[in-house]
C-alpha cells in the first residue's frame, strides 16, 4: 500500500505536468526504502537494477525536462541503455557461464529489455494507455518473481505495478488528460523488465514465462482511440492488457505445479 499511496500524492501534485513519469518512480523508491534499504555497500544484482531505475527517473526528467519527442535517435540511445543496463544486471551470472551461452543469455536479456522499454515508448503519447500497460506490467513481473521464488523482487514489481495503478487512479478519477509527455513508461518498464530478468537468471523462472510481458503495452493498442470518459478509456486499456499478463502468469504457474510434481 506504501507505493501505492506515494505514487497517488507525487501524482496528484504532478498531475497536468509532463513529469507524471516521476510519480511511479516515487512510489518505487517507496518500497525500495522499505524493503532493502538505500546502502550500496555491496552492489549485488537487485542493486545494480535499482541504480538502474534511478538512471531512468533521471532520464524521465531530463528528456521531459527538455520537451523532447520521442525521435528515432533518441529512442536508439534509450535501446542501447537498456541493453547496457540489462547486461550489467545479469554480468555475475553471465560469468559464471560458458562462452557461448554467456554470449547467447546476455545478448536474448538484451533483446528483452530493449523490445520492452521500445513498446513502452511507443505508447507514451497516450498516457492513460501508457499507465494501463506500466500497471500490467508491473504487477506481472512481480507475480512472476513471486513464483520463481524471490520475495524481495515480487515485492519491487508488483510496487512498481502499484504505482502506475495510482498514476492511473489519478486520471480516472480528474477525468482529464495531461500533456503529451512520451516518458510515463520508462520507469516501470526498466525496473519490471530486469525483475523479470533477475528472477530468471537469480531465480527459477523459466524464460519462456517472459515473452508473453512484451505484449502488455501493445495489447493496450487494442481498444480503439475515441470519445469517450478518461475512466473507460482506462477500464478498457486495462483489460486489454490483463490478457498478455495472466497468460504470462498461467506459463509460471503451470511450470512451477509440473516441476514440483
Amino acid at each position: 500500500m506504501v507505493p501505492f499511496v506515494v505514487a497517488f500524492v507525487a501524482a496528484a501534485l504532478l498531475h497536468r505536468t509532463r513529469f507524471l513519469g516521476l510519480a511511479i518512480s516515487a512510489g518505487v523508491a517507496s518500497a525500495v526504502f522499505l524493503v532493502l534499504g538505500f546502502s550500496f555497500e555491496s552492489l549485488t544484482s537487485v542493486r545494480k537494477m535499482i541504480l538502474a531505475g534511478a538512471v531512468a527517473t533521471l532520464l524521465v526528467l531530463v528528456l521531459e525536462g527538455a520537451k523532447a519527442r520521442a525521435k528515432p535517435a533518441i529512442r536508439a540511445v534509450l535501446a542501447l541503455a537498456a541493453a547496457a543496463a540489462a547486461i550489467w544486471v545479469i554480468s555475475r551470472v553471465l560469468q559464471q557461464l560458458e562462452m557461448n551461452s554467456a554470449l547467447l543469455s546476455g545478448a536474448g536479456a538484451a533483446l528483452y529489455l530493449v523490445v520492452l522499454v521500445e513498446s513502452g515508448n511507443r505508447i507514451g503519447g497516450d498516457t492513460v494507455r501508457a499507465a494501463s500497460g506500466a500497471l500490467m506490467l508491473g504487477l506481472a513481473s512481480g507475480v512472476l518473481a513471486l513464483l520463481g521464488a524471490s520475495a524481495s523482487l515480487a515485492q519491487l514489481g508488483i510496487a512498481a505495478g502499484a504505482s502506475a495503478g495510482a498514476v492511473l487512479l489519478i486520471q480516472m478519477l480528474t477525468g482529464g488528460y495531461v500533456p503529451a509527455g512520451w516518458t510515463l513508461a520508462l520507469p516501470v518498464s526498466v525496473v519490471a523488465g530486469l525483475v523479470g530478468l533477475l528472477a530468471v537468471f537469480t531465480g527459477g523462472l523459466p524464460w519462456y514465462c517472459l515473452l508473453p510481458t512484451l505484449a502488455i503495452s501493445w495489447a493496450t493498442c487494442v481498444v480503439p482511440a475515441g470519445k469517450r470518459p478518461v475512466w473507460l478509456t482506462a477500464f478498457l486499456t486495462a483489460l486489454a492488457a490483463l490478457v498478455p499478463m495472466l497468460l504470462a502468469v498461467a506459463l509460471a504457474w503451470f511450470t512451477a505445479g509440473s516441476s514440483s510434481t
